[in-house]
């Protein structure tokens, strides 16, 4: 028997885990394998096909087997060769029952010898073994996933509210126009926290005395009109709606910027109002509209005010975002997502669930909304679904218009046929 352990530095002494492995585990078995292999390759018998490979498979496998009915979940075994082994046991069992013994028993046996043995080694080192230096990139992680799993529970006065800023809201390619997001929010005595967001531009935390940190159910997503009409050319509009929806905030507010006289932003004026309407219908999201830039910060630091005196009577605790209610604002005692949980679980490179990539791929197709998309993605969850779904139509004119049924909306009408030709034809052309 041998065994192999991981480096101290990989887990905690009392958490180190042992490989034990058996070098023959099974000995009884091979050596009835290589007579009966021996004998089939004599005669030239084709049941030596089966028995170099059942006898390889034995080999491979490292615990020990107590019978031939055990053996059957390895390669090459069938239930021929099982009930020749449960035979010969029986036969050996028979006429010197000392022989075979119990392998489990041996096998528990020589793993607490070796444990004790382990520990007995690691008692010994500790006496001369120097400390482990831990990187400053797994100490920071150490500390992300402590403050993760932490229980944070904030009495009323014992915690004040920030608004944070991303910092893409004041450092870019136009830094004069977005500096003037600090400099507005500082004449608006707003107290705030620029700090990089996966997820939104504007949201609120509750922060205690210790440093930790709920995140208040409002974000805000601010859109100059220019910036609107370039993220619904390229896609990011329904994209970005998805993220919203999925960040586990309740409130999500859509704040829409002008931009001079609006003439010249990319799209239509028209088109850019159907966009906020059917993203305030449909998404649920709440719409609010300013002149400029100044208006826009003016209308944070209402909010502000506002959150302050909302919840600052309440008793805030961190909660997971499976378990998190609907804020009721007449409740004493509201969970919050711990702000480290919502950033790890809205970043972009955090892993997504296949419906989830299958909903972002449809995202990108011409004319196909979130309501669309989350529509096709529950009738076929994935696109292994709806290739097999293709492939059972009985001609390409029937797949062509398999999705043109599915309802969807509010109104629940149906997808039609152009775009389940498109989407078709997005998946199953040939480039």
């Amino acid at each position: 028997m041998s065994f192999e352990s991981p480096a101290a530095s990989d887990l905690p002494a009392q958490q180190q885990r042992l490989e034990i492995t058996l070098k023959c585990p099974n000995p009884l078995f091979e050596k009835w394998l290589e007579s009966w292999l021996h004998d089939a390759e004599r005669r030239n018998n084709k049941s030596q096909y089966k028995l170099r490979e059942a006898l390889i498979a034995l080999r491979s496998y490292p615990l020990p087997l107590a019978s031939g009915r055990e053996c059957a979940v390895l390669r090459g075994f069938g239930t021929t060769l099982c009930n020749f082994i449960d035979e010969e046991l029986r036969q050996v069992q028979r006429i010197q029952p000392q022989i075979v013994k119990n392998p489990m028993s041996t096998y528990e046996t020589e793993v607490k010898q070796i444990v004790a043995s382990v520990k007995k080694a690691k008692q010994k080192k500790k006496i001369t073994e120097k400390p482990i230096k831990i990187s400053k990139k797994v100490q920071k992680a150490l500390e992300e996933e402590e403050e993760r799993n932490r229980q944070v529970l904030m009495q009323p006065g014992t915690f004040k509210i920030l608004l944070l800023v991303d910092i893409q809201e004041t450092n870019g390619k136009n830094k004069r126009l977005l500096d003037q997001t600090r400099s507005y929010l500082e004449t608006l005595n707003v107290q705030y926290e620029v700090r990089r967001l996966t997820v939104g531009d504007f949201l609120w935390i509750a922060r205690d005395a210790i440093g930790n940190e709920l995140v208040l159910p409002y974000i805000v997503e601010r859109k100059r009109m220019d910036d609107l009409a370039s993220s619904i050319r390229d896609g990011r509009f329904h994209e970005q709606k998805h993220r919203l929806c999925q960040c586990g905030l309740q409130h999500v507010v859509y704040l829409v910027e002008d931009y001079g006289d609006n003439e010249h932003v990319g799209l239509p004026l028209d088109s850019l109002k159907q966009a906020m309407t059917n993203t305030q219908i449909q998404s649920n999201f709440f719409i609010t509209h300013t002149e400029n830039h100044w208006r826009s910060m003016s209308y944070l630091q209402g909010m502000t005010k506002t959150l302050i005196k909302l919840f600052r009577n309440k008793i805030l605790k961190n909660t997971t975002k499976e378990n998190l209610q609907e804020f009721n604002a007449k409740d004493d005692l509201v969970g919050l997502l711990k702000f480290r949980a919502l950033y790890d679980d809205s970043a972009r490179n955090a892993q997504l669930t296949v419906r989830e990539v299958f909903v972002q791929q449809l995202l990108q197709l011409h004319s196909l909304s979130m309501e669309k998309a989350l529509a096709i993605v529950d009738v076929y969850a994935t696109p292994r679904q709806l290739f097999d779904a293709y492939e059972a139509c009985a001609s390409n004119g029937e797949a062509r218009l398999l999705l043109a049924n599915i309802r969807c909306g509010q109104l629940q009408r149906p997808i039609g046929e152009k775009l389940s030709q498109t989407i078709y034809d997005f998946y199953c052309t040939e480039f």
